[in-house]
């Protein structure tokens, strides 16, 4: 794998059915050496911190590999980097072969799968599609956040290397898949909880569905 594009913005209003919002979806392509700190990429700043961002979330990734899709799906033609707001867009990220807590490097930066990306209605406008929001999580392939265990620099066409593999863990698809797919799958949710590296905010989620399944064993 590789960094094929480093992607940041800051906050700006856009109109959405009349009313003004504000989101830093619309990052762009830089060509610089950037920073990366336990908050995020040098450059990047978020607007809604309760959702994106912070340390669990400081770096979002995507895979340029399924822009075809997309394109495809809503019948448009998907070249430019930044597509769905990552901070980087990753040759050859594949969700099923990369598991929660897994870290990788790039050049001196080490960063850890956290969670898979739970999409917000603001893709949606971001793609112009109604549609693409439950399209998107329903597919699995949402990317990754990852937090960050080494600060360091990074540019693009870095190579990803990883540096380990978290045992007992649950790939990103797998997770996906619990959140909105196999919706009321027990026994799958009791493991995920189990995965120290995967983020609260997820795991809140489960412990809150499985309290409605009438599943208190893991509360």
């Amino acid at each position: 794998m590789k960094i094929l594009s480093i992607n940041v913005s800051e906050p700006q209003k856009v109109i959405f059915n009349g009313k003004e919002l504000i989101t830093s979806i619309y990052k762009k392509p830089i060509s610089k050496i950037v920073q990366v700190t336990s908050q995020g990429i040098e450059g990047d700043r978020q607007a809604d911190l309760s959702v994106h961002g912070g340390y669990d979330k400081a770096v979002y990734g995507y895979s340029y590999n399924h822009y075809k899709l997309w394109g495809e799906r809503l019948g448009k033609e998907f070249n430019d980097y930044g597509l769905v707001g990552e901070n980087l867009t990753i040759d050859n990220f594949d969700e099923n072969e990369i598991n929660i807590g897994d870290r990788f490097k790039i050049n001196d930066c080490v960063l850890q799968v956290s969670q898979p990306r739970i999409p917000c209605y603001k893709i949606g406008i971001k793609m112009n599609s109604r549609d693409f929001p439950k399209m998107f999580s329903q597919s699995g392939l949402l990317g990754s956040y990852f937090r960050v265990i080494e600060e360091g620099k990074i540019e693009n066409g870095n190579e990803i290397h990883k540096v380990h593999s978290e045992e007992n863990s649950m790939s990103i698809m797998d997770i996906a898949s619990i959140l909105f797919v196999d919706i009321k799958n027990i026994d799958l949710m009791k493991k995920a909880l189990d995965i120290k590296p995967l983020t609260e905010e997820i795991k809140e989620k489960f412990r809150e569905r499985l309290m409605k399944l009438g599943d208190f064993s893991s509360l």
